[in-house]
């Protein structure tokens, strides 16, 4: 990030970085539809493991550059509970979906894995809103 740290990115470059952050996880999200549409073997427990770390280390890293630019605002403390709620119930399918691969229970792994598919996605759209919607409150203050 050029040396810059979240606490100073500028407003407008934040809605960029995590559109970038989301483009980052797209591969590991493409390999849990893989994973969900297959057999199953000894490999899939650790390839969901694998890929669904990487899509909440990128879900992580977007969340501390969004929270750092709305830190401050009025309900900073509020969204930061709804946002860190809605990443324990993506750890818990994430889990639960390794498990599932681990114990070679496909019915359960797909059903899983379109879960933690859906509620990422769902992840990624509240996180970029709320950039938007930030960007927009500090157009309106600064006039």
């Amino acid at each position: 990030m050029n040396g810059i740290t979240p606490e100073q990115v500028p407003a407008p470059d934040v809605e960029r970085l995590l559109h970038t952050r989301h483009r980052r996880c797209l591969p590991a999200l493409a390999t849990l539809r893989l994973l969900a549409g297959t057999s199953g073997d000894e490999r899939t427990g650790h390839g969901v493991r694998s890929a669904t770390e990487e899509v909440l280390g990128e879900l992580a890293a977007a969340e501390r550059i969004l929270l750092n630019s709305l830190a401050g605002g009025l309900r900073s403390n509020a969204l930061a509970h709804f946002l860190e709620c809605r990443t324990n119930r993506l750890k818990v399918v994430a889990e639960d979906a390794a498990v599932a691969a681990d114990g070679g229970d496909m019915p359960s792994l797909r059903r899983l894995l379109y879960q933690f598919n859906a509620l990422a996605d769902a992840m990624w759209k509240v996180q970029i809103a709320l950039s938007e919607s930030g960007r927009g409150r500090r157009a309106v203050r600064s006039r």
